[in-house]
């Protein structure tokens, strides 16, 4: 008898459906809405943080106080909301 971990189980299960939803999205061509999203190219053009440090601060679990939240909109590609950006990275006026 085969017992295999439930976690595992799940952990593939979501890995499957996300490939296929990439897949489906990819399809679709969504794309965003320039004026609501940006990319981390965007951000470090508009800030001056580069881009990688923005890419890394979105890999941070999301409870760290540097996180960056981000979606991914119809491609692997992250997206950023624009008025997410300005909050945390413009000066407050």
């Amino acid at each position: 008898m085969n017992s295999q971990d439930p976690k595992e189980n799940i952990m593939a299960t979501i890995a499957i459906l996300d490939s296929k939803l990439d897949a489906i999205l990819n399809k679709l061509n969504v794309e965003p809405d320039k004026s609501k999203f940006m990319t981390a190219k965007d951000v470090e053009a508009l800030i001056g943080l580069h881009h990688r440090t923005v890419l890394n601060r979105s890999n941070l679990p999301p409870e760290h106080k540097d996180f960056v939240p981000f979606h991914r909109l119809g491609t692997r590609r992250k997206y950023f909301e624009r008025k997410v950006i300005e909050k945390i990275f413009l000066p407050k006026v």
